[in-house]
């Protein structure tokens, strides 16, 4: 293979965007910087020791056990099938990467557990991710699906278009860690830090990325009443409401037709809503294929937190 064309996948990971987000708790508690900070304030009392201790396990070298997402494949899978997986790993493996990756973990008491009593250890630590999934996750999962999906389309146009060594350059992503001549699967994470978790499986390493989008965590899931609307004021009363709902949903890449399905109104109107943001320098346009999907930019995330961390502060 040409050393300067990688073999580059992309894939998704439920577990891994689980073990992402335990790792923002872990790090931040409740007061995770924005945009997580009011989605970790509902997740937070979902974290357990035995979730700590094996975030704990990366979190020096950014390794990721690989037991925790086995050989990450290119087809979608699912977090019930990923944690039946994780249950099933044979012991031997697992004692095996525990002292040979991570020697000094054996003082922690919940992996000298794991390293005991491999097997109900597994299916514990499996139950507590389903868990915390169900928890922390599950009442976003649509819309982390979606952007998701979308990150994945978006990134396969540079892959196709200017090879694996272009993507890796656009994601800032460590080709050095790849096990043996460039084979590496690249894995966007809605619940990011700045690290570059990644694991060895399969002849392949597994390296995660920022997706883009990651706003989304702060709206929420949909709520009626009162309360949303005091927190959207400064919103609305800045762009007008109509803008105003139009910024709220472009925390992740949308197509117009579908934002104008969200917000129930003309796709005219919408489309005239997003020709205004994107001239006052707020939010993006790109193609994915044949659509044209629209999401804010940085100045536009920046211009939504300060507005929210106002309202909160005031609230």
């Amino acid at each position: 293979m040409d050393r300067q064309q990688p073999d580059v996948r992309l894939a998704l990971c439920d577990l891994w965007q689980a073990f992402g987000a335990v790792a923002l708790l872990t790090r931040y508690g409740p007061d995770v910087p924005w945009p997580h900070r009011s989605w970790a304030r509902e997740a937070h009392g979902a974290l357990t020791p035995r979730l700590r201790s094996v975030v704990a396990l990366a979190r020096r070298r950014g390794r990721v056990p690989s037991f925790l997402g086995p050989g990450i494949a290119s087809r979608r899978t699912g977090i019930t099938e990923e944690l039946d997986d994780l249950a099933r790993t044979p012991a031997a493996p697992v004692r095996d990467e525990i002292a040979r990756e991570y020697p000094a973990a054996v003082e922690d008491p919940v992996i000298a557990a794991l390293i005991r009593d491999t097997e109900n250890q597994l299916r514990y630590l499996a139950a507590d991710f389903a868990n915390f999934w169900r928890v922390a996750v599950e009442p976003r999962e649509a819309g982390l699906a979606r952007c998701l999906e979308e990150e994945i389309l978006f990134r396969s146009r540079t892959l196709a278009m200017s090879g694996g060594a272009a993507l890796l350059h656009e994601l800032g992503l460590p080709l050095e860690r790849t096990d043996g001549p460039g084979r590496l699967t690249a894995v966007p994470m809605m619940f990011a830090d700045g690290t570059h978790w990644w694991s060895v499986a399969g002849g392949r390493t597994a390296v995660s990325f920022a997706a883009r989008g990651a706003g989304l965590l702060h709206t929420g899931p949909k709520r009626d009443g009162a309360a949303q609307d005091r927190r959207e004021d400064r919103l609305a009363i800045l762009l007008g409401r109509g803008r105003a709902s139009v910024v709220r949903e472009l925390a992740e890449p949308i197509t117009t037709s579908a934002l104008a399905d969200h917000l129930g109104l003309a796709a005219s109107t919408v489309s005239q809503h997003l020709s205004a943001l994107v001239s006052a320098g707020v939010v993006q346009r790109h193609r994915a294929g044949t659509r044209v999907l629209y999401e804010l930019n940085r100045s536009g995330m920046t211009l939504t937190q300060c507005l929210m961390s106002q309202q909160a502060s005031q609230g």
